[in-house]
């Protein structure tokens, strides 16, 4: 998402991502260090959709994650209808949503990895309820 938004919104027609190798301007890179199996704090902005949908402004979640925004594309989340919706310890941007959608999120950690039908994730709930509420339910 980060990287269509970087050649579609911000002009960077070359933007690519590391971990498929891609010739072009890096907007994803490998991170300093990887989140594989890691459990991360979150701070959710406070009037993004995303605090909404958690209740709080500060979170828990679980990653796989290998690769992340670089560091000298950072500014291309509060761009071009995108803001950062969370960030992690280090400020690193963790999650985006985009201003002028109903629901439009994209995490770089997985919501799915402590959803159960029991207690469903707070974003996988939301999408759910943003997918009905388009359809008119």
């Amino acid at each position: 998402m980060l990287v269509e938004h970087a050649r579609n919104l911000a002009g960077i027609a070359d933007a690519s991502h590391a971990e498929y190798g891609a010739e072009g301007r890096p907007v994803i890179t490998p991170l300093a260090c990887s989140l594989l199996d890691q459990s991360i704090t979150i701070d959710l902005a406070p009037d993004s959709l995303l605090a909404r949908l958690y209740g709080q402004t500060r979170a828990t979640e679980r990653t796989t994650c290998s690769y992340g925004l670089a560091p000298d594309m950072q500014h291309i989340a509060d761009e071009h209808g995108m803001r950062t919706a969370a960030t992690d310890e280090t400020g690193e941007v963790r999650a985006v949503e985009r201003v002028d959608h109903p629901f439009f999120v994209g995490t770089l950690y997985q919501p799915q990895l402590t959803s159960s039908a029991a207690a469903p994730h707070p974003i996988l709930v939301g999408f759910l309820k943003a997918a009905a509420a388009s359809r008119g339910a």
